[in-house]
């Protein structure tokens, strides 16, 4: 595609859009956190989840992002996802995502964390994917 020419596009014509985010995660809470998808497409792909910007080093935080409240619906991100990598406000983590093929539909994701922190210490969660249309 012509990149002088991609201003008529619609998002659902490119990879890798953004489609949720998480500001200001409770790296220290077990209670449902939700991840609201922007503009709920009627259905989309989750092709990366991103995890950054740790208030702390995340040293003990691990937990899972699903498609319903109480570790409910199907798990996205699996409960045993560790986030020690975020050693630093500069670093990120790809988390890994569960394999399942199947397209999403639901108008929010919930962050749930097994183990918190231990103490005051919060993370930015970026889903990116591609909206489905027929």
């Amino acid at each position: 595609m012509d990149a002088n020419r991609i201003g008529a596009q619609l998002p659902d014509r490119f990879g890798g859009i953004l489609l949720g985010e998480l500001i200001g995660a409770n790296m220290n809470s077990t209670d449902d956190q939700q991840i609201v998808i922007f503009s709920a497409p009627a259905k989309y792909i989750i092709r990366r989840i991103v995890a950054t910007n740790a208030s702390i080093s995340l040293t003990t935080a691990v937990g899972g992002i699903y498609t319903a409240v109480s570790k409910g619906g199907t798990a996205v991100v699996a409960n045993s996802q560790a986030y020690s990598t975020l050693s630093a406000s500069t670093k990120f983590l790809d988390l890994t995502l569960a394999s399942n093929t199947d397209y999403r539909t639901a108008t929010s994701l919930y962050l749930s964390l097994t183990t918190p922190q231990g103490a005051a210490a919060t993370a930015d969660i970026f889903v990116y994917g591609d909206i489905v249309t027929l």
